[in-house]
């Protein structure tokens, strides 16, 4: 589907992509706090605070998500290079949080 000269369907593919890959991301989030929730004290209380930037990173890129549904068709593919940036942040603070254990 095109609208103004824009391929919409790559728009469509890559927020699907997205999408799926945060619901990934949400059950490996569950994962690691029931871990950092059997923790020793200690762990725990950095774990939390690891899982607690996590999610607040997760809702940053779904709340760019949804300006990326929203955004003119001159507009998405600047908001893609922002969510694309916040993207490798949220794998990366993901990853090393699964390093702990």
């Amino acid at each position: 589907m095109k609208r103004q000269g824009v391929d919409m369907s790559k728009r469509d593919e890559y927020i699907e992509k997205l999408t799926e890959k945060l619901k990934e991301w949400d059950a490996e989030l569950d994962k690691l706090e029931a871990k950092a929730n059997q923790s020793k004290s200690e762990a725990k209380t950095d774990l939390k605070k690891q899982m607690n930037e996590i999610r607040e990173r997760k809702a940053e890129v779904s709340n760019q998500m949804q300006s990326l549904k929203e955004a003119s068709d001159d507009a998405w593919k600047d908001l893609k290079d922002g969510i694309d940036e916040s993207w490798n942040a949220l794998a990366n603070a993901l990853d090393k949080a699964k390093s702990h254990f």
